[in-house]
Formats: C-alpha cells, sequence, structure tokens
C-alpha cells in the first residue's frame, strides 16, 4: 500500500509539473540557466528565489557525485527529479550513475529492487520532459536525445543490472527493449548506437536462441546480419572523417564489437547448412509468390555460405520470375555455376550488374560474387571481379584486397596475402582490424607450415642416414 501511495504521489507532482511547462512552450528561452531554474521548481511561488534553490541542489548533486557519496547525492537527486524535472538533463545522467553504483552496492534484494525501480522511473520521466530538457540545450551541444536514445540507454541498464534483482527478468523482456529502442533510433535519427549496444543487443538474441534454436534461429540470424550490417556503417563514417583521431575513436567503438559479434555467431552454430536448408526449404515453397521474403532468405542463405543449395536455387528462381532483381540474377548465376554452364553464369552476373543502380552497388555486387567465387574454389574469376570492384568504386578497395588476402591463403601464397592484408588496411580504415587479425592467422600457419617442413625434412634425413647404414653394413 505504501508503494502504491508514493507512486500515486509521484504521478500527481508530474502531473502538475507537466501542466506548469505547457503554459511556457514557446515562450521562454530555456538554454539559460537562470530562467529554466525558476520555471522548473513546482513551489517556486513559495520561494525568494526559487532559481538560487534549484541550482543549489544541483551544485550539491554534483559535489556529492564527485565523492562517490551516493547517499547524500540520492537525496539532493531525489528533490530535484521531484520538484525540478527539467532544471539540467544532468539529474538523469548522474542519476544512472548513482542508482548503478548503489545497486552494486546493496547486498539487500529488496532494497537493490527499490534502487532499480528508482532507475527504471528515472528514464520514464526523462521520456515525459524530454522537448523540455532538449529544448534546454542549445543546438550543437551533446545531452539532446531522441526517444530512442533513452529507451536504449534504458534497456541496458536494465540489462546489468536487473539479472537477480527483479523476479520479473527475463531474456525477451530485454530483447524487446533493445529492439524497440534501436529500431527508433533508425526511425527518428538521434545519436549513433553504441557499438557495446549493438553488442549487448546480439548477445540478447544469442540467449534466445541458445534456449531454443529452432524456435529462434530465423530471428538469430536475421539479428547477426543487421547487428553485423550496424557496425559496418558506422565503420564506414570513419572512411568519411577527416581527422584521424576521431576516426580512430569510431574504429576503437565498432571494431571490437563487430569481432565479437562474428565469433559469436561463428561458434553458435546457428549456420549449419543442413539444418539451414531443413528450415528453410519449407518455408520458401510457402512464400514462393512473396517477393520480399524470398529476397530475404536469399540474403540470410548467402551470408552463410549456403548460396550453392537447392533451397537457394529455388529461392531465387521464384524471386526471378516474379521481377528480376541484382539479388535473383546473381542467385540464377550461381545455380548455372552449379550447372557447369558458365557461359550463362557470366550472363546472369552481369545481369546482375546490370541491374543496379549506381556504381557503389555495383562495386559491391562483384565483391559478392567474386566471394561466390572464391568459395567455389574459382580464384582467377574472383580476381577478376575484385578488380572490377576496385573500378566501380575506389573506395571499395580495402574491402577487395581483403578478399584477395583470402584467394592466397588459400593458394598457399602466404607472403603475397600478408602483402594483401597490409594494402586493405592501408586503404580503408573501417577494415583494418580484420586485416590485422587475419595476417596474424597468416603468420601463425606460415609458421606451423615452416615448422612441419623442417620437422619433415629432418626425419627425412634421418631415414636417408638410416637406410645408407644399413646398405653400408649389409655389404660387410
Amino acid at each position: 500500500m505504501k508503494k502504491f501511495t508514493l507512486a500515486l504521489g509521484l504521478a500527481c507532482v508530474a502531473g502538475s509539473a507537466f501542466a506548469q511547462y505547457e503554459q511556457y512552450e514557446g515562450n521562454t528561452d530555456f538554454t539559460d540557466d537562470e530562467t529554466r531554474w525558476k520555471v522548473a521548481y513546482i513551489g517556486s511561488e513559495t520561494v525568494a528565489d526559487p532559481a538560487k534553490e534549484v541550482s543549489g541542489y544541483i551544485t550539491m548533486m554534483q559535489m556529492y557525485k564527485n565523492n562517490s557519496n551516493w547517499d547524500e547525492m540520492h537525496t539532493n537527486w531525489k528533490w530535484l527529479i521531484e520538484n525540478a524535472p527539467i532544471a539540467s538533463v544532468t539529474i538523469y545522467a548522474n542519476g544512472a550513475t548513482m542508482l548503478y553504483n548503489m545497486i552494486q552496492a546493496e547486498s539487500d534484494t529488496a532494497k537493490k529492487k527499490e534502487y532499480l525501480d528508482e532507475l527504471m522511473g528515472l528514464f520514464d520521466t526523462r521520456l515525459k520532459y524530454l522537448k523540455y530538457l532538449n529544448a534546454s540545450i542549445p543546438e550543437g551541444k551533446r545531452g539532446r536525445a531522441t526517444e530512442g536514445d533513452v529507451l536504449i540507454a534504458k534497456a541496458n541498464y536494465y540489462h546489468i543490472c536487473g539479472y537477480g534483482v527483479d523476479p520479473n527478468y527475463t531474456y525477451n523482456t530485454i530483447y524487446d527493449m533493445y529492439a524497440k529502442a534501436i529500431k527508433l533510433i533508425n526511425q527518428e535519427g538521434g545519436r549513433e548506437v553504441k557499438g557495446a549496444y549493438i553488442q549487448y543487443y546480439f548477445s540478447t538474441s544469442y540467449e534466445l536462441y541458445k534456449a531454443s534454436n529452432e524456435y529462434y534461429r530465423e530471428q538469430f540470424l536475421n539479428d547477426y546480419l543487421s547487428s553485423k550490417e550496424v557496425c559496418e556503417k558506422m565503420l564506414q563514417l570513419a572512411k568519411e572523417e577527416t581527422d584521424p583521431d576521431k576516426a580512430q575513436k569510431i574504429v576503437d567503438e565498432y571494431d571490437r564489437p563487430l569481432a565479437v559479434i562474428e565469433q559469436v555467431f561463428a561458434e553458435s552454430g546457428a549456420a549449419d547448412r543442413d539444418q539451414l536448408v531443413a528450415m528453410f526449404t519449407p518455408k520458401v515453397e510457402a512464400n514462393k509468390d512473396n517477393l520480399d521474403y524470398l529476397r530475404s532468405a536469399m540474403t540470410v542463405l548467402a551470408s552463410n555460405d549456403c548460396d550453392d543449395t537447392d533451397v537457394y536455387y529455388k529461392a531465387a528462381n521464384y524471386a526471378y520470375n516474379i521481377e528480376p532483381t541484382y539479388e535473383s540474377a546473381i542467385g540464377m548465376g550461381q545455380y548455372m555455376k552449379k550447372e557447369g554452364k558458365l557461359q550463362e553464369m557470366l550472363t546472369y552476373y552481369n545481369k546482375a550488374i546490370d541491374l543496379c543502380q549506381t556504381d557503389n552497388t555495383r562495386g559491391r555486387i562483384c565483391l559478392n560474387i567474386a566471394n561466390s567465387l572464391i568459395n567455389g574454389k574459382q580464384y582467377t574469376g574472383a580476381q577478376v571481379y575484385l578488380d572490377k570492384a576496385i573500378a566501380y568504386n575506389s573506395d571499395l578497395a580495402g574491402q577487395a584486397y581483403l578478399k584477395k588476402a583470402v584467394v592466397y591463403t588459400s593458394l598457399g601464397q602466404y607472403n603475397d596475402a600478408i602483402n594483401y592484408c597490409s594494402q586493405a588496411s592501408a586503404a580503408d580504415i573501417t577494415v583494418s582490424g580484420t586485416a590485422n587479425r587475419l595476417a596474424d592467422k597468416i603468420r601463425s600457419a606460415q609458421a606451423n607450415n615452416a615448422a612441419a617442413a623442417k620437422a619433415k625434412a629432418a626425419y627425412d634425413a634421418y631415414i636417408a642416414k638410416q637406410k645408407a647404414e644399413e646398405a653400408f653394413w649389409g655389404k660387410k
């Protein structure tokens, strides 16, 4: 009963505050601290200097935060969020830090849950007053946020603080929170999704997949592709950044999460060919008139080295007959390759390039064709399309060189492979992490092969010596 009464009381305060701020909308310069603090204080009519009152609590809150005195900070923070919720965005940023630390330090589960509820309520309150808080921040300054930005921060804090505290904590809940936030950010813009958040979102999807492989497999596969795509798009921004330090920060933010996502996916077993074929075979047949689904199925299958399977060819054929697209044309080319009809294969591949609208897309199609040829061990053809990719779009040089490194590794020409890794890293900062990791693996393989060759040579020399001695003594 006590909790219900408290919640109702806070709701009434929030309601009166909202009504108070509505009357000032468009008539107040909320970027001026003193004016905003005066307007923000709900009980301002009973205080001689409301701006001074509010600024005093903000100062004390910041002082206690600097000293990590969370209990005293909590008292000042609670006064601000109940009496002046639009006074400053620091109420929310610092409040989240404070409550996180209080949850971690608290041993009593009931008390932890109380702090967790306050933490979740903090984000709800920020959402309620978001337009006023944004209005208090000049254009171009940090601190402005969209609904998606606030929700993804809420999801992240719930992810790391809720386990063992909230009895209703489930991976489904966290996944839904992340998914909703990312969708909103994509729709309305806002700040970029942090690399760590993308990694946590994908790890939550992985937990759901582990709990029920067949039920969540397709969702997990699509989450892998979308998470990977977000990281790659953000890394692409590093190439457009003229400040080298800022470019490196972007790489540091997204390269490691991308590597973790790739590693987790590789170890998940979700891309098992037999299981993917078994899963998509009935679905492709059931959706043979649904172009959107067929394109999605082709993307997932091709991304998981299943572009040489009957179900992939069938999806491509159905899609091509509905409406030829570059995806379905590539699929038809793959089928012709399997049938040994190389001229028809090239016709479809080139048709795929013609169906693209921009040179950037044409270049990426050439990369995909090259990847397909690499998988089929047709290395000469792969090299041709990698060179075409660079010709269409020089920005793809780093990715093309990286695939050339794979080709030369497969051919056992390790020095050339390492050289292309270096060229890839120099041409494109966004693939530098991948290129460096590949180069390390190639050097390791090269060293192991050299050691094996040396051991074999020593063994062969020993056997030859033994045979020579046996032959010598046999003559005696």
